[in-house]
C-alpha cells in the first residue's frame, strides 16, 4: 500500500509540475527526472521469472557472482552447466540464502549430478519466496478483509535438466531445458526455456574461459482466479442481484530473463599450469565475469579465491552495479566468505558461506553444502 501511495504522489507531483511549467513558467520544489539524450534505454523489470537471475550457492555469492569458468560440481548447473562434465560418480548440492537482511525473502536450491558416458547428467531445483505478506483488497486496502483474510506469498520455482559432455580433454559443452513458474495463489505464470554453455581450459598460464546463455525461452502471461473474475450486474431496480458477467484482466505477456554470461579465470599460482608456478600448500585464482541480460545493462564482477592445502578457502569479490540513476555506492556489491573441504568416505564434502553487501537492501547471506569427488 505504501508503494502504491508513493507512486500516486510521484505521478501527481509530476502532473502539477508540468502543468505549472507550461501555464506560468514557474517551478515547484524538488527535482524532476526528464529523459535526456545521454540517458540509456533500460528494460529493467520488464521480464518474468527474475528470480532466475539470482546467483545460487555460497561460493559464487562470496565471489560477488563470479563463477562461470570457476564453479564446478552440481552448483555449476545454475551458472554454466558445462562445468559439470568433469564430475565423477554422484554429486549433491544444497544451498539456502537469506536475502536483504531479515526481509523474509529466501532462495533455496538443490542439485544432483551423475556421471554418464563421456560427461554427466544434472538435475537442479530452485525455489524463491517473498515470505508472508499481509493480504489487501480493494475493499480493505489495509488488510484484514473478512472475505479474504490472512497472508500470501510470491513464489518462484524452477526445475532444470542438463547434459554436459567432455568434447576434448580441455573443452566441455552442455545443453539443457528449464521449466519455471512464479506468482501467488490466485495468479501465476509459467515458462519453458533452454540453456547452452561451454568451458575451455586453454593450458596457457592457467587460463580458463567459460560462457553460457541461460533461460532462452518464449513469452507467457499470467492466469488464475485473480485474472479471470466475474462481476454481478444489478437489476433495473438497483438491487445487487442479477447475472454474473465474466471478465478477464488484460495482462501483458512476459519473456524469460535471458542472459549471456562470460568469464575468464586465471590460476595465479598453485596448479601445474599456474601463471606464477606450482605450489602444493597455497593457491590463488582470479576470475572476471561479464553478464549481459535482456533486462539489465552489462554488469561486471571480479572475484579472488585463496586456498590453503585445498582444505580451507577464503574468498572476496566485487560486483559493479550500473543501473542508471540507481543510488549504489562502491561498497555495495562487495562480497566475501570462506569454506572447508573435508574428506568423507572417499568423497569431498564442501561447506561454504557467503556474505554480500547490498546497500540500503542490507545484505545477503548464504550457506551451501556440496559433496562429490
Amino acid at each position: 500500500m505504501q508503494i502504491n501511495q508513493l507512486r500516486l504522489a510521484a505521478a501527481a507531483a509530476a502532473l502539477l509540475w508540468s502543468t505549472g511549467a507550461v501555464a506560468q513558467g514557474s517551478s515547484l520544489p524538488g527535482t524532476a527526472i526528464v529523459p535526456g539524450e545521454a540517458d540509456r534505454t533500460t528494460r529493467v523489470g520488464t521480464r518474468g521469472g527474475n528470480f532466475l537471475h539470482i546467483r545460487v550457492g555460497a561460493r559464487p555469492q562470496a565471489l560477488a557472482g563470479v563463477g562461470v569458468a570457476m564453479i564446478d560440481g552440481p552448483n555449476a548447473l545454475f551458472l554454466s552447466p558445462a562445468n559439470v562434465a568433469s564430475s565423477e560418480g554422484i554429486g549433491v548440492f544444497v544451498s539456502h540464502m537469506q536475502m536483504y537482511g531479515n526481509s523474509g525473502i529466501t532462495t533455496t536450491a538443490g542439485a544432483v549430478s551423475v556421471a554418464f558416458g563421456q560427461g554427466a547428467i544434472g538435475l537442479g531445483v530452485q525455489h524463491f519466496t517473498s515470505g508472508d505478506i499481509d493480504r489487501t483488497t480493494e475493499n480493505s486496502p489495509d488488510g484484514n478483509d473478512p472475505v479474504f483474510p490472512g497472508t500470501f506469498a510470491w513464489t518462484g520455482t524452477a526445475a532444470s535438466l542438463h547434459y554436459a559432455r567432455n568434447v576434448t580433454d580441455r573443452l566441455t559443452a552442455a545443453i539443457g531445458a528449464r521449466y519455471a513458474q512464479e506468482g501467488i495463489d490466485f495468479a501465476h505464470n509459467s515458462y519453458f526455456g533452454a540453456d547452452v554453455s561451454t568451458r575451455f581450459r586453454t593450458g596457457l598460464y592457467g587460463l580458463t574461459v567459460g560462457a553460457s546463455i541461460m533461460n532462452i525461452g518464449g513469452t507467457s502471461g499470467f492466469s488464475g482466479p485473480a485474472i479471470g473474475q466475474a462481476i454481478r450486474e444489478p437489476r433495473y431496480n438497483g438491487q445487487p442481484t442479477g447475472r454474473d458477467i465474466p471478465i478477464e484482466f488484460d495482462t501483458r505477456e512476459a519473456q524469460m530473463p535471458t542472459s549471456f554470461n562470460f568469464g575468464v579465470m586465471s590460476s595465479l599460482f598453485g596448479d601445474a599450469e599456474a601463471l606464477l608456478g606450482q605450489n602444493a600448500i597455497h593457491s590463488l585464482s582470479a576470475e572476471v565475469d561479464f553478464k549481459d541480460a535482456i533486462d539489465t545493462d552489462l554488469q561486471t564482477a571480479i572475484g579472488l579465491e585463496y586456498s590453503f592445502k585445498r582444505f580451507a578457502f577464503a574468498r572476496v569479490g566485487k560486483r559493479f552495479f550500473n543501473e542508471q540513476n540507481a543510488p549504489w555506492s562502491f561498497a555495495d556489491g562487495m562480497a566475501f566468505g570462506g569454506g572447508l573441504r573435508l574428506p568423507v568416505l572417499g568423497r569431498r564434502l564442501s561447506l561454504d558461506y557467503g556474505y554480500v553487501i547490498m546497500g540500503d537492501l542490507r545484505n545477503n547471506q548464504v550457506l551451501s553444502f556440496q559433496i562429490g569427488t
